[in-house]
């Protein structure tokens, strides 16, 4: 039982050793290229030029 409690333990430290850190950069990245494509767009948008409610836009 000491065994397989000892095995289970070492396969879960290595899940988490070797999983965890490649989920954490993978979130990094995605958090990262969202703000950067927010703030891209509010740039973008601050730009434009504004149009107002009673101007026929074609």
């Amino acid at each position: 039982m000491s065994r397989q409690l000892n095995h289970l333990l070492s396969e879960l430290a290595h899940g988490l050793l070797t999983q965890l850190p490649a989920q954490l950069v993978a979130a990094a990245v995605a958090a990262g290229l969202g703000a950067a494509l927010r703030s891209r767009r509010r740039r973008r948008r601050a730009r434009a030029p504004e149009v107002s409610a009673g101007t026929d836009v074609r």
